[in-house]
């Protein structure tokens, strides 16, 4: 009973659906204007994002780059301090 009681509803929810979908989505089948200018902006916030995005690769890079080389310098100066100890030692 309670099977055919909700099957029931699915069916009239799904009949409901496909006739009230369509007065959702508007009659036309091209933009209007505000939705062209609001694609444009994402449009454009998109590529400033990709161009942030961009940069903050080339700054890591730059940086992971700078850290390489300062770790060299450290581990070169380590060992001309471990020299100068064997020495004095």
């Amino acid at each position: 009973m309670l099977y055919k009681a909700a099957r029931h509803t699915f069916v009239l929810a799904l009949i409901f659906s496909m006739f009230a979908l369509p007065l959702l989505t508007g009659c036309t089948k091209h933009p209007s204007t505000e939705e062209l200018g609001q694609l444009a902006e994402a449009r454009l916030a998109a590529e400033a994002a990709e161009k942030i995005v961009q940069e903050k690769k080339n700054e890591k890079a730059r940086l992971e780059t700078e850290l390489a080389q300062k770790q060299a310098d450290l581990k070169a100066l380590q060992e001309k301090r471990d020299a100068v100890k064997s020495k004095v030692e």
